[in-house]
């Protein structure tokens, strides 16, 4: 099954694909590790990210994407499109308690398929939560625009509660493939 979640800064995303790979055992990706250099945080080129994106299409038949990029997501075709969409203050404070999170991991060994990573942590945090509120709106529009004329189940999760709909969703389409 290939599966495509979106949602705002902070909406549970990246917490919600690793539930689904620890599950499923979906191979998952992260945008931001196609988009960013985990080291820095740094954004690398346009070509790279599309390349980066590729090569794990190329190897992939079932996926778990994720990310608020759309550029990168926008002509994938998924089985199913999650919207994870939580209110704005359940959002800040997810960001502002993920920077907090990553300063931990800054130097030590980590699990690289956690949620969190270090290139999360950003000196100039106060700066991305003061942006914070405009670049969800972005976004926001963005998901609404992108899902105008889609034909692709789409499955909203305003919380964890959210998550037993779209593992039975899940559940029927394994069903259904195992079947066929």
């Amino acid at each position: 099954m290939k599966i495509l979640i979106i949602g705002m800064l902070g909406s549970g995303k990246s917490s919600l694909a690793y539930e689904i790979n620890k599950k499923y055992n979906y191979p998952r990706l992260l945008l931001d590790e196609v988009s960013r250099n985990p080291k820095d945080g740094s954004y690398y080129n346009k070509l790279e990210q599309f390349n980066n994106l590729y090569e794990f299409l190329e190897v992939s038949d079932d996926w778990i994407i994720e990310g608020c990029q759309r550029y990168l997501y926008e002509d994938l075709e998924p089985d199913l499109i999650v919207y994870t969409k939580v209110s704005r203050f359940t959002s800040a404070f997810r960001i502002w308690n993920r920077f907090f999170k990553a300063k931990k991991l800054i130097g030590t060994d980590f699990d690289p398929d956690l949620p969190i990573q270090p290139y999360h942590y950003r000196e100039n945090m106060i700066a991305k939560v003061v942006e914070y509120s405009r670049i969800n709106k972005l976004i926001t529009h963005e998901i609404k625009d992108f899902l105008i004329g889609k034909k692709f189940p789409l499955i909203k999760i305003k919380s964890r509660s959210g998550y037993k709909k779209l593992y039975k969703a899940i559940d029927k389409y394994n069903e259904i493939s195992k079947a066929a």
